[in-house]
C-alpha cells in the first residue's frame, strides 16, 4: 500500500483548485492522498477587511495549527497569505502563475447586448481603469495596497470595500455595485474564469510579495515529502520578496508591494511602501546567486524610513 498523505487546505474554490495541483504531484509520486478542508478566521468573517484582523495569518493559522498537531501532513497556502512566523516550514513552491493584479470592469462581465448602466463619454463604454478614471466610477477592493495605488494613479475613482470569493465579487460587479473590481490575475487563471480583464503593470501596480505563488508547508524535518515539486526560479523570486518583506517588518496593516522577477542571472526587484504623506520606492537589479542577501541589505537601508510609515498605520 502506498503511503497516505493528508493535505490541509481552505475550502474555497480557489484554494481547492490550488490544492489539486499539489495533490496531482503527490499522486504521481506514488502517494495516496486525502484532502482535509479546514475553516480559517478569514473564511468565517467575510465582510471584515483583512488588515483589521487581530494577530496574523487570517487564512493560515488554523491550517498551520492542524499541521503542527498532526491532523494533516501537508498544508497548501497562497504564499502571500503566509505570515513570517509559522509553526512549520515552506518546503516547496509551485511554478508561479501571473504575479499581476488585474482590473475587471463591469463591461467585461456583462453579456453582449445587455444594457450597461454606466456613464458614457462620447458614446464609448470604459474598458480600462484609465478610461473609467476620466469619467469617474466606483472600484471594489479591500486591499490597503490596491487602495493606495488607485489613489495615486487614478484619483478620480472612488473605492468601496469588497470581500468574498471570486464568484461573489464578479456577481456584485455584474449587479452594478461597482464599476470595476481589482483581483489577483492568478486566481482567475487557476479557476479557469474567462472574463475580459486588464492586466496591470507590476512595476506600477506593484503586487503583494509572493502573489501568484502556491506554497507547500510541512513540519520541520519532513521537507523531503514535497521538496521534489519545488520550482527553483519561483523559489528564488519568493525568497527575495520575503527577504524584503521580513526585513522591513511590514504586516498586512501597511500597504506595500514587493515584486522580484528572475531574468537569467539577474533578479529585477521593485518595492513600494505607501505612506500617508510620503512613499518609499526602490528598483534594483540583483545578481541571482546573491539576490537574497542583496535584497536584505537594500531593505535594511530603507528600514528606518519604513518604520516611520509603519507608525502612521498603528491604531
Amino acid at each position: 500500500m502506498p503511503e497516505k498523505v493528508v493535505v490541509g487546505t481552505r475550502g474555497s474554490k480557489l484554494a481547492l483548485a490550488q490544492t489539486e495541483k499539489v495533490v496531482e504531484k503527490l499522486r504521481k509520486a506514488g502517494y495516496e492522498v486525502e484532502v482535509r478542508i479546514i475553516k480559517t478566521g478569514g473564511d468565517v468573517m467575510k465582510d471584515k477587511p483583512l488588515h483589521e484582523f487581530k494577530g496574523v495569518g487570517a487564512f493560515v493559522q488554523s491550517i498551520d495549527e492542524a499541521l503542527a498537531e498532526g491532523r494533516v501532513d501537508v498544508a497548501v497556502h497562497s504564499y502571500k497569505d503566509v505570515p513570517s512566523k509559522i509553526k512549520g516550514v515552506i518546503a516547496a513552491v509551485l511554478e508561479r502563475e501571473s504575479p499581476c493584479d488585474c482590473a475587471v470592469l463591469r463591461s467585461g462581465v456583462l453579456n453582449s447586448g445587455e444594457e450597461i448602466e454606466v456613464d458614457e463619454k462620447e458614446g464609448e463604454i470604459p474598458r480600462t481603469l484609465r478610461e473609467l478614471n476620466e469619467i469617474g466610477g466606483v472600484v471594489g477592493t479591500s486591499s490597503l495596497r490596491r487602495i493606495a495605488q488607485i489613489e495615486r494613479i487614478f484619483p478620480n475613482l472612488k473605492i468601496k470595500n469588497l470581500r468574498g470569493n471570486v464568484d461573489t465579487r464578479l456577481r456584485k460587479l455584474k449587479e452594478g455595485e461597482y464599476d470595476a473590481i481589482l483581483l489577483a490575475e492568478a486566481g482567475l487563471i487557476r479557476l479557469g474564469i474567462e472574463v475580459e480583464r486588464e492586466t496591470l503593470d507590476p512595476t506600477q501596480f506593484v503586487p503583494s510579495a509572493t502573489q501568484g505563488i502556491i506554497a507547500v508547508e510541512t513540519r520541520r524535518g519532513e521537507e523531503e515529502l514535497v521538496s521534489f515539486m519545488n520550482h527553483e526560479k519561483t523559489f528564488c523570486e519568493a525568497s527575495v520578496e520575503r527577504a524584503v518583506l521580513e526585513t522591513l517588518g511590514i504586516g498586512c496593516a501597511v500597504p506595500a508591494g514587493i515584486y522580484a522577477c528572475v531574468d537569467g542571472n539577474v533578479v529585477n526587484l521593485v518595492f513600494h511602501v505607501y505612506g500617508k504623506d510620503r512613499d518609499i520606492r526602490g528598483e534594483e537589479r540583483l545578481k541571482r546567486d546573491t539576490a537574497v542577501e542583496e535584497a536584505r541589505e537594500i531593505a535594511k537601508n530603507a528600514k528606518k524610513e519604513c518604520e516611520r510609515i509603519i507608525r502612521q498605520y498603528r491604531v
